[in-house]
């Protein structure tokens, strides 16, 4: 265990400094990363003031919620980024062959590939979200509420990136996962709203299928309304958590037995 941990941060240390090397690019996607949520933003904004009530939820409520999408979000993409290349293209050009030739496991070494700071962004535009919208929506914060969202936060990017495992995994056979696994993340932009807005078929999908409303809804349910109690509501998403990343991982080795070089 330690010589994978001295490993993973070995990686990581190499990733970060190739990364700084092409600042402007970091700096660019950063800047990138800002408009494209800015635009968002500013949709929602239009979208919950042309409607006199969004099921009794108010503007700051929608965009706590909001920000608060992007705390998992940000911590999984800072990790896990190359899921997403492995998916679209690095097993189609014949990239994947190499980790096969070390005597690592195959997804320890994709995992450990890319360390992503412009995550960073990420995670400071929701932390600034959260705390100017939970001042003007007058939240009422406890040590439960706090240390719900903060298992919410950890254990909620576990499940991202247990989906993106599991979607990704389909590449070893489809040989390009990538619009597959576009799909699946792209049900986040669901939980950017109140979920009990959304029609019976959908939230059961947002609960159980691909459960992003477990993590992001629920808590900040509970935080407003008080909808659940935060102790279960944190063994749940613990739960679900395990439950995804084993069925990921499983998944993931079935998929990888049945790999093939392109040749390319």
């Amino acid at each position: 265990m330690a010589h994978y941990i001295h490993l993973y941060f070995s990686y990581m240390k190499r990733s970060f400094i190739s990364r700084m090397e092409y600042k402007k690019d970091t700096f660019i996607a950063m800047m990138g990363f800002f408009i494209e949520n800015a635009a968002s933003i500013a949709s929602i904004y239009f979208i919950v003031n042309s409607i006199p009530s969004l099921n009794g939820w108010t503007i700051w409520q929608v965009g706590f919620l909001y920000g608060f999408v992007m705390i998992p979000r940000g911590i999984d993409h800072m990790f896990t980024d190359e899921l997403w290349r492995l998916a679209y293209f690095r097993v189609r050009n014949g990239d994947l062959d190499m980790y096969f030739l070390r005597p690592i496991p195959v997804l320890f070494q994709v995992l450990s590939e890319t360390f992503q700071p412009d995550a960073f962004g990420e995670l400071i535009v929701g932390t600034v979200m959260l705390v100017v919208c939970g001042i003007m929506s007058n939240v009422q914060v406890s040590f439960s509420i706090i240390l719900l969202f903060i298992v919410a936060s950890i254990f909620g990017a576990l499940i991202i990136t247990s989906l993106k495992i599991l979607t990704t995994s389909f590449s070893f056979t489809m040989k390009r996962s990538g619009p597959l696994v576009q799909v699946v993340y792209n049900f986040m932009d669901y939980v950017k709203y109140p979920i009990s807005i959304f029609p019976e078929i959908i939230k059961n999908m947002l609960l159980f299928a691909i459960p992003f409303g477990v993590f992001i809804s629920l808590p900040v349910d509970t935080l407003y309304f008080n909808f659940y109690n935060p102790y279960l509501l944190m063994l749940w998403i613990i739960g679900v958590a395990i439950v995804f990343f084993i069925i990921s991982i499983f998944i993931w080795k079935i998929n990888e037995r049945k790999y093939e070089s392109t040749g390319s």
